[in-house]
């Protein structure tokens, strides 16, 4: 079978294919989606949750879908975890990271396509951080690696924890256009 032939079944009804077809369809979209929703939630039970939730989106909204790519799959099922995310606050993301040995899941070893996919996100990252202004780099860097509370940004910076707020808010704006901007242009 050709390596992306299950985007192909997204775009009949599934329902009307066979079985062997429904379980290749489904193994693909899990290995797509299942490390970033467990990378979110560090919980095995809810990401499988959300990946079986979200298959049945993409299932519904495929054929009716102008064109079908990994990252629009891979875009409804962030937003539902993220959505899922908002509306229960018990669960909640692990920062430091954690190693999964699990020998009944292969798919959870990095394929080379992954690898290179993400060794190109990681330099368009890059690319869209030297384009923010210094300033916002420096708040981003302090916010999300330094991991330094609002207060002590505000301190350093010597402005207001409102202004803070403002600014990470507009810096995370002006990253995600400049990133989605760049992902985009990677992906045609």
């Amino acid at each position: 079978m050709e390596q992306d032939q299950w985007l192909y079944f997204l775009r009949t009804n599934f329902y009307e294919l066979d079985h062997n077809a429904q379980k290749i369809t489904y193994n693909e979209y899990r290995k797509l989606v299942y490390r970033d929703i467990y990378f979110l939630y560090r919980n095995h039970e809810l990401a499988e949750d959300i990946v079986q939730e979200t298959f049945f989106k993409v299932v519904d909204k495929a054929p009716k879908a102008k064109s079908i790519h990994k990252a629009w799959i891979i875009r409804i099922a962030r937003n539902y975890a993220y959505d899922l995310f908002k509306k229960n606050k018990k669960y909640h993301h692990v920062p430091e990271p954690q190693v999964i040995n699990d020998k009944k899941a292969p798919f959870l070893l990095p394929t080379v396509a992954d690898q290179v996919e993400d060794h190109i996100r990681n330099e368009i990252l890059h690319e869209a951080l030297q384009a923010l202004k210094p300033v916002y780099r420096q708040v981003l860097f302090m916010y999300y690696i330094e991991e330094k509370s609002y207060n002590e940004i505000a301190q350093k910076l010597g402005t207001s924890e409102q202004a803070l707020a403002q600014m990470l808010v507009r810096a995370r704006k002006k990253l995600y256009h400049y990133f989605s901007k760049r992902w985009v242009d990677a992906d045609e």
